[in-house]
């Protein structure tokens, strides 16, 4: 089903076109990745699809009685209800059908006696609340709040007391727990750790919404995504697949047109050598006829990914000794709270990264500034080896006051090189032109983290100490530093939450599980001495014995199903019989792609406003569509009983 169609639409900010020409569909069930560059228009194109803004050019139409949520980047929540209150209250829809249920329970309750209809409305609202989830509204509401990070403990802490991150998951628990028909998701990863990432990437798989969500996070992306839209240099390109299938995508059409314009080149180079030879010769007709061609000849496209997409390479001044960094008995215990880690040992050898992860306010960014010498750890001791230089990023920096412009923010920082060195290595961070006259302070928190990268690139350390660099930064510029610090010959120790991130760069892993002590024994940090994937694999593994502990079963379907009844005689159906069922069943399927696919075209032509200047054409159209809804669901019903038999 159709829940939203757009054609032509167009929209502009302050003169300057952001996407145009714009035509689509949203179907039910879809997962759409929105990505682009910072400032590009995705949150603009999003709130226009969910109605909130109108475009400029084209129209929307959102199908009748759609219900639509939108979560905003910055959330906004005021006054003393408490967390689990202000969520639950936020299902307005619910909370409204169980007072009225409640209403016409007391009625009964009372002796009152209904008339047919009243009891057929009450047997409906009873249905409707079931399958809104009524009955375990609050339980559910528990669920996502501490899925998300938000603990019992904050369940009833006033709204209006809340940190910033703390409010962004409350509203992303809004957005999510009413299951809209058709939800918008803007940055739902920002402020959460990867635990609760995870989290996330379950309830969108799992929820009855359809889902558009705009992110950075590739591998998110890759987890919840099946669609995908992009916003570049006021293109909008729409394509089926995840992030990484569409980049595939988006790199060989790249190359296809950077091969076009190289053979445009040569035609152009040979056309004017040909004129330049023969101009004034015998063959001045000939000269003055391709002169006219040339002047036809339009120059392809070139990429706007490449064009877009920042090229970044660090550089250390010089090599550090083996042993970069040694800690031992490492401790720090802020005033007025518990020890957020305590007997830390750490050793840190040349050309190694070093990945930190864990729940926000464990301790991680505390251990970093520890590493760089920037804060006194209460026990323990830190050794920086022979010829270490050290430049570290922290997560959250405070701009500078006044008017400072980029590029004297830069000089600031790189006052040894000229005035045009400065503008040259600007411009391998994206700033170019007037861009680097711009006010710090007036900078987006994307632009102001790359501008941050530029003076750390520059610094040329070969210890670098990074707490989530990539915050704030789009997919191409996440992309960029990847590469970069891949390539990267000195040292790495980097707090992060994007597992791609982790995945290409981890050699060894330092997880702040934030759990208290056992038998005497603080288990708040843990070592990993492998990568990402050997990481992911002990955790697999220490889920498994927990679950054996605790006497759950934890066999694997396949071992599961090998345990079941598989022979035709258990069934109770002959061989002949099971062979011409599973043939039907593949039938089906065939029959259920051919179906889907019928539909996606009528689709399209209910989205194209031609259909609409003919008489009676759309509604002919919608009922071919509720007709092949109908088979579709009758060839699901039948395909389902037969997977038994598979």
């Amino acid at each position: 089903m159709t829940l939203v169609s757009f054609n032509k639409v167009a929209k502009s900010f302050s003169g300057q076109m952001l996407f145009s020409g714009v035509t689509g569909i949203i179907r039910s069930g879809d997962r759409i990745g929105v990505v682009g560059p910072n400032g590009s228009g995705k949150t603009t194109f999003c709130r226009i699809l969910a109605g909130l803004e109108a475009p400029e050019e084209g129209t929307v139409h959102l199908g009748k009685n759609i219900g639509v949520r939108y979560m905003d980047q910055e959330a906004s929540f005021s006054g003393d209800r408490g967390v689990l209150e202000e969520l639950l209250a936020s299902c307005t829809q619910i909370r409204e059908l169980e007072k009225k249920i409640r209403d016409t329970a007391g009625r009964l309750d009372s002796g009152e006696k209904l008339d047919q209809r009243e009891l057929e409305r009450y047997g409906e609202m009873l249905d409707r609340f079931e399958h809104l989830g009524g009955w375990s509204l609050e339980s559910r509401a528990a669920k996502i709040l501490t899925g998300l990070g938000l603990g019992r403990e904050t369940f009833g802490q006033p709204v209006g007391s809340l940190s910033g991150g703390q409010r962004s998951r409350l509203g992303l628990a809004t957005a999510l727990i009413g299951e809209p028909d058709l939800l918008f998701l803007d940055e739902p990863t920002n402020h959460l750790d990867l635990a609760a990432i995870e989290f996330l990437e379950g309830l969108i798989a799992e929820t009855r919404s359809t889902v558009v969500v705009v992110s950075h996070d590739r591998a998110f992306l890759d987890n919840v995504t099946s669609r995908t839209i992009e916003i570049l240099d006021g293109h909008v390109t729409l394509r089926d697949g995840n992030y990484s299938e569409f980049s595939r995508w988006a790199e060989e059409e790249a190359e296809r047109l950077e091969r076009e314009h190289r053979n445009y080149e040569r035609k152009v180079e040979k056309i004017e050598d040909f004129i330049r030879r023969n101009i004034y010769g015998q063959k001045t007709r000939q000269a003055q006829s391709r002169r006219k061609m040339l002047a036809r000849m339009k120059p392809p496209p070139k990429s706007r990914r490449r064009m877009s997409a920042p090229s970044w390479e660090i550089e250390q001044s010089q090599r550090s000794g083996g042993m970069v960094l040694e800690a031992r008995a490492l401790a720090h215990t802020w005033p007025g709270g518990g020890p957020l880690f305590e007997n830390l040992d750490l050793t840190i050898s040349r050309g190694e990264t070093l990945a930190v992860i864990g729940a926000n306010g464990t301790g991680k960014s505390t251990l970093l500034e520890i590493l760089a010498g920037r804060l006194s750890p209460t026990a323990g001791l830190v050794t920086w080896g022979k010829d270490v230089t050290i430049e570290i990023l922290p997560q959250r920096v405070e701009r500078p006051a006044g008017t400072l412009s980029v590029l004297d923010f830069m000089y600031s920082r790189a006052p040894e090189l000229t005035l045009g060195e400065v503008r040259s290595h600007l411009g391998r961070f994206l700033f170019s032109g007037e861009e680097v006259e711009k006010e710090v302070g007036m900078l987006s928190e994307g632009e102001f983290r790359r501008l941050l990268l530029a003076a750390l690139v520059h610094s040329q350390a070969n210890l670098l100490l990074l707490d989530e660099p990539t915050n704030h930064l789009d997919v191409y510029s996440r992309e960029a530093l990847e590469s970069a610090l891949a390539e990267y010959p000195g040292t790495l120790v980097v707090i992060t939450h994007d597992r791609r991130l982790l995945s290409s760069l981890a050699d060894r892993i330092v997880e702040f599980t934030g759990r208290e002590a056992v038998d005497g024994i603080l288990e708040k940090v843990v070592e990993y001495d492998g990568d990402y994937s050997y990481y992911r694999l002990q955790k697999e593994k220490q889920v498994r014995s927990a679950a054996e502990a605790a006497g759950k079963e934890t066999a694997p379907k396949a071992e599961r199903k090998a345990a079941e009844p598989q022979d035709s005689a258990a069934r109770g159906l002959s061989k002949n019989q099971l062979r011409r069922l599973r043939e039907r069943k593949n039938q089906l399927e065939e029959e259920i792609a051919g179906l889907e696919g019928s539909r996606a075209g009528l689709q399209l032509d209910l989205a194209d406003p031609e259909t609409y200047k003919k008489d009676g054409r759309a509604a002919e159209i919608s009922a071919s569509i509720a007709e092949l809804d109908r088979r579709i669901e009758n060839a699901y019903k039948e395909w389902e009983e037969l997977l038994e038999y598979d």
